[in-house]
């Protein structure tokens, strides 16, 4: 087989297997899943799955970056449109990544995705969420610095550290979603809310008359 075609038919069946564990995990759970199974529903040998990702972790966090990756036109659309009020424009932007979580990846998925840095710090996994952390801090270093340009975040403000402290709430309040089975998605959004508040309220400021 050509290497080229030999390319394409690795993409393919990478692409396969990763949508026969997406389906299972959400039918019937991360742990109740087993490769076995996905090998069987994506068409493959169960080794050409291990061959791909070694273990189950690898292919959830492999799932979950490529959703991050799909969700960042819809990020990016919102980012181009940000509200003047940095206030206003930050609480829906952590809004927004709320309610993309939860659409693409189960809590008990989540759950994982976060263990990864203590279970397996020097693994695939931990690098990857690591990966995840950098896509969002990226994004947030640019809103932040877009409204540090126009005024509207303190000039003293280090954007690098306010960004690393809104991501915090951000992760804290998944956090709580994650490890409680009755929590809903609009209470997670709420969780964070005073926190974001109290944290920006230091550090915007009031829009000059020329923004007016």
């Amino acid at each position: 087989m050509a290497k080229g075609l030999w390319e394409k038919h690795k993409i393919k069946r990478t692409e396969q297997v990763l949508d026969a564990a997406d389906a299972l995990f959400r039918d019937q759970g991360y742990e109740g899943t087993k490769i076995e199974e996905i090998a069987e529903l994506a068409s493959v040998a169960s080794a050409t799955v291990y061959n791909y990702f070694k273990n189950k972790p690898n292919l959830l966090m492999e799932i979950a970056l490529r959703h991050i990756r799909a969700a960042v036109p819809e990020r990016r659309e919102f980012i181009a449109n940000m509200p003047d009020d940095p206030m206003e424009g930050i609480i829906e932007f952590e809004k927004l990544l709320a309610d993309q979580a939860v659409r693409h990846l189960t809590p008990e998925c989540w759950r994982v995705v976060m263990s990864a840095q203590f279970v397996d710090p020097e693994g695939v996994a931990h690098r990857t969420a690591r990966r995840l952390d950098l896509i969002i801090r990226r994004q947030y270093s640019a809103i932040l610095a877009d409204y540090q340009r126009k005024g509207r975040i303190r000039a003293d403000v280090d954007i690098s550290v306010l960004c690393d402290i809104l991501i915090g709430i951000g992760n804290a309040a998944l956090a709580k979603l994650v490890t409680s089975p009755a929590m809903q998605v609009e209470t997670m959004r709420e969780i964070g809310l005073p926190h974001l508040r109290l944290v920006l309220s230091g550090v915007t400021t009031a829009p000059t008359e020329a923004m007016i």
